[in-house]
């Protein structure tokens, strides 16, 4: 599968840009788009993801029909993530993947992903913070090329590796998850006692929960 990828200079939100793109009939899938300067980026429950000039952001589409058969459609962000996380690990970094979307380093937030699924094609966006944006936040801790690292991570959607794959090497990192919560509906639930099912959902009690969104 052959993936265009383009760089803008500055753009609003690689995600936006590219949903209308894809809408409007000026791009097709699968392609991918990045920049080092998004000025509106979103984040997921509709939250503004924070952007400092030099950080990475880039989305990417593919048709449904070229996802893995066996990839539940609400662990995607997780599935994708994941891929990414471990593009960073080659490289060198202590990144962690956060449940069910979220790059961490230490305690610290340095990336998030979002998925939408719309007409059969899959959108996803990631942002990785290069430089922190702010104190809450922090930042990938090595030096590295990015279009070296977009070139790895894209080669690796295009080989389609299953998801019980990814989920089996997900699962044995799954444990730093304990020391979180997440919000869910209004409360507050501990990850500490969840299990981590087959199908990307953890169950808390009796709960069992896709995404915090």
């Amino acid at each position: 599968m052959a993936l265009e990828t383009y760089y803008l200079e500055s753009v609003d939100s690689t995600q936006l840009f590219l949903e209308s793109a894809l809408k409007n009939g000026r791009l097709k899938p699968p392609i991918a788009i990045w920049t080092l300067d998004q000025t509106g980026g979103i984040g997921s429950r509709a939250n503004r993801w924070l952007g400092l000039k030099g950080n990475l952001a880039l989305s990417f589409a593919l048709p449904q029909s070229a996802l893995s058969a066996d990839l539940p459609p609400q662990s995607a962000s997780l599935y994708f993530g994941f891929l990414f996380k471990e593009c960073l690990s080659r490289l060198g970094s202590a990144a962690w993947m956060k449940w069910p979307n979220d790059l961490y380093l230490g305690d610290k937030k340095i990336g998030g992903v979002i998925t939408k699924l719309f007409e059969s094609v899959l959108v996803c966006g990631i942002g990785l913070n290069i430089l922190p944006p702010s104190e809450e936040f922090g930042a990938l801790e090595i030096a590295c090329n990015l279009e070296a690292l977009l070139a790895d991570y894209l080669k690796n959607i295009r080989r389609g590796e299953s998801w019980g794959a990814i989920f089996s090497r997900f699962a044995i990192e799954y444990e730093p998850n304990r020391r979180y919560e997440i919000h869910l509906e209004g409360r507050k639930m501990p990850l500490w006692n969840s299990t981590l099912n087959a199908d990307g959902s953890i169950t808390i009690g009796n709960e069992r929960v896709f995404s915090k969104r």
